[in-house]
C-alpha cells in the first residue's frame, strides 16, 4: 500500500491531521489545548501538502491529486493566520476556512479509502480498470464529504456568532 518513505510520511501527517482535527471540532474552543492541537494540525497539514508533491506512483506525473494539494492550501493558510493574527471579525473566518480545511482531508480519506477498497474489488470482480471508474468514486465520494461538512458547518454556526458575541460583550 504504502510504495515509499515519502509515502509513509504522508500517511502519517494525514492520519495526525485527520485525529487532531476531530479532537479539535470535539472539545471546547478557545483553550490553550485547542491552540496547541492547532498548531499540530496545521503543521500536519503542511507535511501532508509538501509530501503529495513527491508522490508520482499512481500516473507518473503531476495529475488532478497534485491540483487537490494546491487547493487545500489556502484554506488552511486562511484559517490558522485569522486566528493567529486576531484582526477584528477573525473568529468567524478562522472557523469557516478550518472547516473547509478539515472538510478537504475527510474528502481525500474517504476518497482515497474508498479507492483501495472499490477498486480492487471491480477489478477482481468485474475486469474493470479504467481510470474514468476512478475519477468517478474520488468524486462521488468527495461530493458527499463536503455536502455533509457544509451541512455541520452551518448547523454550527449560530454557536460561533454567539461565541463572538460573547467574547465581544
Amino acid at each position: 500500500m504504502i510504495q515509499s518513505t515519502t509515502g509513509l510520511i504522508h500517511t502519517l501527517a494525514a492520519l495526525c491531521a485527520l485525529l487532531t482535527g476531530i479532537v479539535i471540532f470535539s472539545r471546547p474552543k478557545g483553550t490553550s489545548f485547542h491552540r496547541a492541537l492547532g498548531y499540530g494540525y496545521s503543521i500536519s497539514m503542511t507535511v501532508m501538502i509538501m509530501t503529495a508533491f513527491f508522490i508520482y506512483h499512481l500516473t507518473k506525473s503531476f495529475n488532478l491529486l497534485h491540483i487537490f494539494a494546491i487547493v487545500s492550501c489556502p484554506p488552511l493558510i486562511l484559517g490558522f493566520s485569522a486566528a493567529f493574527r486576531r484582526r477584528s471579525g477573525w473568529l468567524p473566518k478562522h472557523y469557516h476556512w478550518m472547516c473547509y480545511s478539515y472538510m478537504g482531508l475527510c474528502a481525500a480519506f474517504v476518497a482515497e479509502t474508498s479507492i483501495r477498497i472499490v477498486m480492487p474489488y471491480l477489478v477482481n470482480h468485474y475486469q474493470i480498470r479504467s481510470m474514468a471508474w476512478f475519477w468517478i468514486i474520488v468524486g462521488v465520494c468527495s461530493f458527499g464529504v463536503f455536502y455533509a461538512g457544509r451541512w455541520l458547518m452551518e448547523r454550527n454556526r449560530s454557536l460561533v456568532a454567539k461565541f463572538t458575541h460573547d467574547q465581544a460583550a
